[in-house]
């Protein structure tokens, strides 16, 4: 009877968690498809130019201590308590990033690609690459929601989804080429007002008015790759400091790690011009 209640709980957490992103799911398997056409058609014009909902802000969340059942903290260690708030908070902050790149996707990519104008090269170029990196990032969220809806309120290990990132790291080489001046052609394009520049004006002034602090600009939305993936080394160090030294996840966070780091030195080495760190 227990082993049946505990089987029924996961069962209802696993498909809480789906239910909550089979919609994000379907988008992004459209998301692939419409990149594929050339978005001639007005018809295609005008349902890409709907109105998409601004991401959430991200909000202080609980502590995971503050969530869990006092009979389950008591059988952990600081240490492990600790390990199970870092990781929590990764899988929460992947969550917000990917909000954040869906509505870039949708409210401002697609309606200027769908506009006709020329765009400018390297705008062209980070453009293209974002419906990859947002694939990217969305299978891995699917991924730590779906061990957290399982395996809550003790995650086991997040490591091995993680590694899988990091080795996708290189797509990342030519939306850091390109992003830099691409932030300065759309700053010209405002200057000069023209049809870029005013696109762009038309589509931020569409956006409610969010709480203070809550930035969805272009060019604020189109750092956050940037950010995200310099915040990693960050991250895994500090899940790493949170793991025992004899845990089996520790040695693959150090690898982990250095695997990074070495992403990010070879980034810099390809533009000497960024500061990735």
């Amino acid at each position: 009877m227990l082993f049946t209640g505990i089987l029924s709980s996961l069962n209802k957490a696993m498909e809480s968690a789906l239910s909550n992103i089979k919609q994000d799911f379907d988008d992004e398997d459209s998301i692939i498809d419409e990149k594929k056409s050339m978005y001639s058609d007005k018809l295609m014009f005008e349902r890409l130019r709907r109105t998409v909902s601004p991401p959430s802000p991200t909000k202080v969340a609980p502590l995971w201590k503050e969530q869990v059942d006092s009979n389950i903290k008591n059988g952990l260690n600081p240490l492990e308590i600790h390990r199970q708030e870092i990781m929590f908070e990764i899988i929460r902050t992947e969550k917000a990033f990917v909000d954040d790149i869906r509505y870039l996707n949708e409210h401002y990519v697609k309606t200027i690609q769908c506009s006709g104008i020329r765009l400018p090269p390297s705008l062209n170029e980070t453009f293209k690459i974002l419906p990859d990196i947002l694939l990217l990032h969305f299978n891995v969220s699917w991924q730590l929601l779906c061990i957290q809806a399982i395996m809550y309120p003790i995650i086991p290990s997040i490591a091995h989804i993680l590694r899988e990132l990091a080795t996708q790291f290189r797509m990342y080489e030519s939306y850091l080429v390109h992003h830099k001046m691409a932030i300065s052609e759309i700053a010209n394009a405002r200057k000069k007002n023209n049809k870029l520049g005013q696109l762009v004006k038309n589509l931020e002034s569409d956006i409610p008015p969010g709480p203070p602090g809550r930035i969805l600009t272009l060019e604020s939305l189109l750092t956050k790759p940037f950010q995200r993936l310099c915040k990693y080394p960050l991250l895994v160090m500090t899940l790493l400091r949170a793991t025992a030294p004899d845990h089996k996840d520790h040695s693959q966070l150090m690898d982990l790690h250095n695997q990074i780091d070495c992403a990010l030195e070879n980034f810099k080495n390809v533009n000497q011009n960024m500061k990735v760190y």
